[in-house]
């Protein structure tokens, strides 16, 4: 077998083991489902928003945030936002279909099997690094296209042009592209780390909900010593708030990087944790 023939076939063949099991219609399905619900629950927030209610308490300050918001950059960023609602929680979906990509072998004992028909393990690693990464992709664009339909219904609903060519509402979308690519390249590479399922899916659970938890503790700690605003910076090394800053239109928070920054770091997370993975896997014994 030919490394151009042979590259495409493993690829296929990682595909085609989770395709045909039960967890691959449950990760679609709850992905589908839970995007839509927040896309629903932004559009629900952004009218609110764009029509202030009369028994507001501030709501001399809202009309004056509603009529910015109706302004072409609060519009784009209205679409931007909508167009990536929910999606810096939904690429745990990327994260654990990752994970589940590398563990289902060890949790269902075919990797035996696996590594007999292909010796070299790590061609083996690399076909599942394309395959969690091509799914997180296909993650995108079912959340990109609900996230066009619901964006363009909710902005007619509203009276407001659809701005989806605008810069912003651009780079957004662009940008969320590698984010969920990424997240499973993360996933992959922590289940290539760990093996055991069970204790993968907690780290990176542990990893996505207590990253930013640890990091803001410890950059507040920090600036309460030396008052310096590029501490608050720091907060991207976690992945979510990398996640967070890639993907949110103009800056995610004060003091937040640019937008390529946290990509950067995403990046960097994928690439260490599945050079390591295809390291342990080349050393370690299967049974």
């Amino acid at each position: 077998m030919s490394e151009p023939a042979g590259r495409p076939r493993l690829v296929s063949a990682e595909v085609m083991k989770l395709r045909t099991t039960k967890a691959w219609w449950l990760f679609i399905g709850g992905f589908t489902v839970v995007t839509v619900l927040a896309l629903l629950l932004d559009a629900v927030g952004k009218h609110f928003e764009l029509y202030p209610q009369a028994d507001a308490f501030d709501r001399a300050q809202r009309l004056v945030q509603a009529a910015q918001d109706r302004k072409p950059a609060g519009v784009a960023g209205i679409t931007a936002g909508m167009m990536t609602s929910g999606q810096t929680l939904t690429v745990l979906f990327a994260l654990l279909l990752g994970i589940q990509v590398v563990t289902s072998e060890y949790v269902n004992r075919t990797v035996t099997a696996t590594f007999l028909a292909v010796p070299r393990r790590e061609r083996v690693v690399a076909a599942k690094l394309v395959t969690a990464m091509s799914l997180g992709a296909l993650f995108w664009l079912i959340a990109t296209v609900a996230g066009l339909v619901v964006t363009q219904v909710f902005l007619s609903t509203q009276h407001l042009g659809a701005p989806l060519t605008a810069a912003a509402v651009v780079r957004s979308v662009a940008l969320s592209l590698p984010a969920f690519v990424l997240w499973g390249a993360f996933g992959l590479g922590l289940g290539a780390v760990i093996r055991s399922q069970a204790i993968a899916i907690v780290a990176g659970i542990g990893v996505f909900a207590g990253g930013f938890a640890a990091v803001a503790l410890v950059s507040q700690f920090a600036y309460n010593f030396v008052h310096q605003g590029w501490l608050f910076s720091a907060r991207v090394i976690a992945p979510e708030v990398a996640t967070q800053v890639m993907i949110t239109s103009g800056r995610a928070f004060p003091h937040a990087p640019p937008q390529w920054a946290g990509a950067v770091i995403m990046a960097g997370y994928g690439l260490a944790l599945t050079a390591v993975g295809i390291i342990q896997t080349r050393r370690r014994d299967v049974t």
